[in-house]
């Protein structure tokens, strides 16, 4: 049976998601020719594929990330930063993965996760069989392997390079090629692997490129636009493969982009990542898959301009291959995207959507905001509504992307009578998504010991309001910060705290520079101290060549808790806190 358009007897392969890094609109040679990239594979997907031009992300990788897997709101699944504990998707979240593994799909990740590095946040925990991944939000920060530079060869200077060490199911494992090519590789080897064992698969490649540092390949273009010109070179190589596999057009390809670009073109959109106009969060969206109706060749292309997101990814492959969800999970807040995806006969109906830039340790209403709504009257889109507030005490700001995509005109000045209407419209949509997201989010999200062999506390996840330590470079100047980690104690027992400034593989004392001598010596500290709340507090001095401080506690029970750590001068002032902290459960 064929409905509208699509085959709703058909399965594809697999799915194919690729979520590339801080890349905009203005970013895609097609979509601004004048830009000088040159992205000739992507330009030719997007020739061949069902176009999303009103499709929106959050505004900063985290938040787009959450949303996306779960098919929820943005902050609703906790996810409202990119660091201090904000950053990891709660427990009784399901994700995509987990539905499409409970269906029997093989699942794999292969890049940025980016929605927490301990259990049980990990993909490997999320529903993914095939996990091969760097740590924290990018190359380079503070929970990957240190001294990760993109590189597996020549270093970013040119010089000999060790390789980047990435994690594979929860194993170290070197890269032989620069990042982006290594997530590639990866995945196309997952495809392979799946077809060979007869099994439908969900492969998520979400990479860090174009993301900061902007440590391009050799021999192309450097910085930002080197990156994006690699990008396009595996989105021709990933076609070249599905071709060669003779599974091209029964595969659903989908691309994506995090947030708005982090490079200087913003595509005719105001703003970039990070703003709550719709240069931060308006991506490119293409959906390809020849044999299921979608598109799939230039004759087949068209554009569907009513208002999607992310969130509408999950409900939308729920409905498209009659996935069932396992039992226990919350509802899904985006829509299916089916009938938009079916034909041209679609027809437009009204829709609202919310996007917002927290970036903190707790919710703030109205914190740069803006408030969508498609108004549709006689099936057409008469109206996209913008409504923009950066805080409570700042007045509205109401934009029509129909007639001003650039957000130029602010219409509270142009018509009092329009502005109130709209603004009382999207003022109680807006109240109604706070009351939802806002629930059940005064907590901070725990990392859970004693379940694992050994599990490490990372700076990069110390709660509160003040600055997080998140990239090696901070941990190089001893950056401070609260210094504390929120966790739970998943069992009794004899625990072992190993307190470290640097982290195992880098290997140098706690008061000395790292191995490179560009790290900051903490000549002054003299003792390090562990606190658990609702336990005690312990101490311990800290001699010239130590490397670790070391704490053995004994737990009488389950407990949730939070643990601060320091290293502190012969006044007892903390110096800066343990920027890692590994954590073993002993036998008993």
């Amino acid at each position: 049976m064929i409905l509208a358009g699509i085959n709703s007897e058909a399965l594809p392969k697999g799915v194919i998601l690729v979520l590339v890094d801080d890349i905009g609109y203005g970013d895609i040679n097609v979509l601004e020719p004048d830009a000088g990239l040159k992205t000739p594979y992507i330009d030719r997907l997007y020739g061949e594929s069902l176009r999303f031009t009103d499709f929106h992300v959050g505004t900063t990788c985290s938040p787009t990330r959450g949303s996306l897997m779960t098919g929820r709101y943005i902050n609703a699944g906790g996810v409202q930063h990119t660091i201090a504990g904000r950053s990891l998707l709660f427990e009784n979240e399901q994700t995509m993965a987990d539905i499409f593994k409970v269906n029997g799909w093989s699942t794999g990740i292969f890049g940025k996760w980016h929605l927490g590095d301990g259990y049980p946040y990990l993909p490997r925990f999320r529903g993914f069989e095939t996990s091969v991944i760097h740590g924290g939000g990018g190359v380079g920060q503070m929970p990957d392997y240190w001294g990760n530079d993109y590189y597996s060869v020549k270093k970013f200077d040119g010089g000999k390079a060790e390789p980047d060490v990435y994690m594979e199911n929860g194993r170290l494992v070197q890269a032989d090629e620069f990042c982006t090519d290594y997530w590639f590789s990866r995945a196309m080897e997952f495809v392979r692997d799946s077809l060979a064992d007869g099994r439908r698969f969900f492969c998520y490649l979400p990479t860090n490129a174009a993301h900061s540092p902007f440590n391009a390949p050799h021999g192309g273009k450097p910085g930002f636009d080197g990156l994006v010109e690699n990008l396009d070179v595996n989105m021709g190589r990933l076609e070249k493969f599905l071709t060669g596999e003779g599974i091209r057009d029964d595969v659903l390809l989908i691309f994506t982009t995090d947030n708005g670009t982090a490079g200087p073109r913003t595509g005719g959109l105001r703003g970039k990542k990070g703003s709550c106009y719709d240069g931060g969060h308006r991506v490119p969206c293409f959906w390809r898959w020849k044999n299921g109706g979608i598109a799939g060749t230039q004759e087949q292309a068209r554009d569907v301009e009513s208002l999607t997101v992310a969130a509408d990814f999950l409900p939308t492959f729920i409905d498209l291959f009659n996935l069932q969800k396992p039992v226990g999970g919350l509802p899904l807040h985006g829509a299916s995207l089916r009938q938009m995806l079916a034909g041209d006969n679609y027809k437009p109906i009204s829709r609202s959507w919310i996007v917002d830039t927290q970036r903190g340790a707790r919710l703030e209403k109205w914190k740069r905001a803006q408030v969508m709504w498609d108004e549709v009257k006689g099936g057409e889109i008469r109206h996209k509504w913008r409504l923009v507030r950066n805080n409570l005490k700042e007045k509205f700001e109401l934009f029509d992307a129909v007639d001003d995509r650039a957000q130029r005109v602010d219409l509270t000045q142009e018509s009092a009578e329009l502005a109130e209407r709209v603004v009382r419209e999207l003022s109680k949509v807006y109240e109604e998504w706070w009351e939802t997201i806002s629930a059940g989010q005064a907590d901070f999200p725990p990392v859970v010991l004693g379940v694992m062999d050994e599990d490490v506390l990372y700076s990069h996840d110390w709660i509160g309001e003040a600055m997080t330590p998140w990239n090696q470079q901070m941990v190089m100047r001893a950056a401070g910060g609260s210094r504390t980690s929120a966790v739970r104690f998943a069992k009794p027992g004899k625990y072992r705290f190993e307190l470290r400034r640097w982290p195992r593989e880098e290997g140098s004392a706690i008061k000395a520079s790292d191995k490179s001598g560009a790290g900051e010596a903490l000549s002054s500290v003299v003792s390090a101290t562990l606190s658990i709340e609702g336990v005690g507090e312990w101490s311990t001095e800290v001699g010239d060549k130590d490397v670790a401080a070391i704490f053995t506690v004994d737990l009488a029970a389950e407990l949730t808790s939070r643990i601060v750590s320091a290293f502190n001068d012969e006044r007892k002032r903390a110096v800066c806190g343990a920027y890692y902290i590994y954590v073993r459960r002993l036998q008993q």
